[in-house]
């Protein structure tokens, strides 16, 4: 063997992939129960059947490793079959956010250039309508048995084909999934996740959370997110359940809790007080939940009131798509306020820097730039877009944090959330962290609205919590005893929870709320 044919297959010997962490776990855990839902369960031997089945169906349709096969889907257990068969057949899954108007969908299909397309009955009707913009896809599949019409039954599909397992073809640097983003600042972009980048993902996940055979996942958010698909990851990497729910359904995350047993979830806004405040919550048993993960700075009471309620831990996380929904946490116990500083996540470097990519000293904000194993391959087709996101060789969060000295790292904001007033920086992160302690206040989104004098003045929106009351002055006061004159709010809007704009992950979209027209009764100086 030559020197370059063996240093060939060291790096194959080397290798990582997503797909040898599913085939695993059909072998390990094959008796255990890998994924639930309200009207049945299936074991990872179950699981691996199913997916060899798919795999062989669409090797038989001609499909091939490289090819892209699009999934417009809610969360179901046929979406981890897809996973798993187009992971061992080294196909990229483009992952299609259900919440997406069709002509951004179909933006989305002329992007990816999809093969075939996987649809579930429900969607059948939105699909149906992207036809004329997916001239490239040859096969449309409706998940169920049921015909629709143009689409082939996914479980006739199963049943005509063998559930060999098939052979070992994928390497590490493979695309595995396409995650769109939110899109909040313009077109969704996707970000390219490679099968090394998603085994290491879950791993990191796994570890950190210490998760074993006998954890079980709330799996309510879509596994087109990558709080979803990176749960499924860890989940299936130590042999737990994961449970699929459609949608965020809070009483029958009680039921399924209470069942199966499971024990940690994502809780994010929209969703986390829902959980809360449910007047059916007390009437399950839900002590098997152990943590919860989600976003802390945005209603750190609330949170608290959640961990003590509950008796859980809760993980507030920092991270998005380009990089683990793991960049950094840190745990706060039953009751405790969350803290915001955060532990970096092993296997990422990270360095604060400035504009000219230089380091910055600890306690000076700047941005979080990362590199390491799970970082994206790049954005798809965008060339101007990863040139400036991958600029000095390292992934450019657009995240502005502050080093401390003990190796935290404190979230500042987001870059391009920065208000500008009367010549002084504002980061709407501190303000609503601020207002957000207020005892009568459920969340809060701060953004900087025109304004002749300062160029830009703060507006807070709040949503009260349920039970509470608060007029504007209380909120004025409140500010004046904790923040800086050129920091306290200009304009402040009180607004139902059901009335915020959100993404599908929960996150306010501050763009939408920045179009609500501003009144002189919101005027509070």
């Amino acid at each position: 063997m030559s020197a370059t044919d063996w240093r060939s297959a060291a790096e194959c010997a080397s290798d990582i992939t997503v797909d040898a962490l599913f085939r695993r776990a059909f072998h390990v855990y094959a008796d255990r129960t890998a994924v639930t839902w309200l009207d049945g369960r299936r074991s990872y031997a179950d699981v691996g059947r199913r997916a060899w089945s798919l795999a062989n169906a669409l090797r038989t349709r001609g499909f091939v490793r490289g090819d892209t096969i699009a999934v417009l889907s809610e969360t179901r257990p046929e979406y981890i079959e897809c996973y798993a068969a187009l992971a061992a057949l080294g196909i990229t899954v483009a992952t299609l956010n259900i919440r997406l108007h069709p002509n951004e969908l179909a933006a989305c299909l002329r992007k990816c250039r999809p093969v075939a397309l996987i649809v579930s009955g429900p969607l059948a009707p939105i699909a149906a309508g992207l036809r004329a913009d997916a001239a490239g896809i040859r096969d449309w599949i409706a998940f169920g048995d049921d015909a629709v019409d143009g689409f082939a039954p996914y479980e006739t599909m199963l049943r005509q084909a063998s559930s060999d397992e098939p052979p070992r073809i994928a390497r590490g640097s493979d695309i595995h999934n396409i995650l769109f983003t939110s899109g909040t600042t313009g077109a969704p972009k996707g970000a390219l996740i490679s099968q090394r980048a998603a085994a290491i993902r879950g791993l990191r996940l796994a570890q950190w959370f210490g998760l074993t055979e006998e954890d079980g996942f709330v799996g309510w958010l879509p596994l087109f997110h990558c709080g979803g698909d990176e749960s499924l990851y860890a989940t299936f990497c130590t042999g737990g359940t994961f449970a699929t729910f459609a949608r965020a359904d809070v009483l029958q995350m009680f039921r399924l809790i209470e069942r199966d047993r499971l024990s940690w979830t994502l809780l994010l806004p929209g969703v986390i007080t829902d959980f809360l405040n449910h007047p059916q919550r007390s009437a399950h048993d839900l002590s098997s939940l152990r943590f919860a993960i989600g976003y802390a700075n945005m209603m750190p009471a609330v949170i608290a009131d959640l961990t003590r309620a509950c008796n859980i831990d809760f993980y507030d996380a920092f991270g998005q798509s380009e990089v683990s929904y793991l960049l950094a946490h840190r745990r706060s116990r039953p009751g405790e306020l969350p803290p915001l500083r955060k532990l970096p996540s092993p296997l990422l470097e990270i360095r604060i820097v400035d504009d000219a990519m230089r380091d910055l000293p600890i306690g000076k904000p700047g941005e979080c730039v990362v590199r390491g194993p799970s970082v994206m391959s790049g954005y798809l087709d965008d060339d101007a877009a990863n040139a400036e996101v991958f600029a000095g060789g390292w992934l450019h969060t657009g995240d502005l944090l502050r080093r401390e000295a003990d190796g935290t790292l404190t979230f500042v904001d987001r870059k391009r959330y920065l208000i500008k007033t009367g010549g002084e920086n504002v980061y709407p992160a501190e303000v609503e962290a601020v207002i957000g302690l207020h005892p009568a206040v459920q969340e809060v989104c701060v953004f900087g609205v025109p304004d002749a004098r300062w160029g830009e003045a703060i507006k807070a929106m709040l949503v009260l919590r349920p039970g509470h009351d608060a007029d504007r002055h209380q909120i004025v006061a409140w500010c004046r005893e904790r923040l800086g004159s050129y920091k306290r709010p200009r304009y402040l809007q009180f607004i139902r929870s059901e009335e915020l704009p959100r993404s599908t992950t929960g996150k306010l979209q501050r763009h939408e709320l920045a179009r609500f027209p501003l009144s002189h009764d919101q005027r509070v100086d």
